[in-house]
């Protein structure tokens, strides 16, 4: 279970650093999509290392509402990514005049609820955590 609390943490070093360096327009695109890709195979990541069908099977935790919780905020955190996706894509079609600002503060509102998610995500991941495993 170490090693998943480091992947999270390395993830929010790589999400740090592509706001630092949002300018630098490769760089940036680059991590963020590294942290999409991240984001979406890190349950299957622990869907291979930890046995989940006892847990949520067996055991009846699927009734649980911080797993239902978690869920959600998961879902939350792809929408947002998708709303980011194509306001990044528009900003970049419109690189002056009044859509690109539109489509930048669109873009910098999403970040905000992206931060957000991602902390509540991984937070309420935390307390789903089993000691020992």
């Amino acid at each position: 279970m170490a090693t998943s609390i480091v992947l999270v943490l390395i993830s929010f070093v790589v999400l740090a650093a592509a706001w630092f360096w949002r300018k630098h327009r490769r760089f940036h695109i680059s991590a963020m999509i590294f942290l999409m890709f991240f984001d979406m195979m890190f349950p299957i990541y622990l869907y291979l290392t930890h046995d989940w069908a006892k847990r949520l099977i067996d055991e009846g935790q699927i009734f649980s509402s911080l797993i239902w919780t978690h869920l959600m905020l998961v879902m939350v955190l792809y929408a947002l990514y998708v709303l980011q996706v194509l306001a990044g894509r528009a900003m970049l079609q419109h690189r002056v005049g009044a859509q690109h600002q539109h489509h930048r503060s669109e873009h910098k509102k999403q970040f905000i609820g992206i931060v957000v998610a991602r902390l509540l995500v991984f937070a309420s991941g935390w307390l789903l955590l089993v000691p020992g495993n």
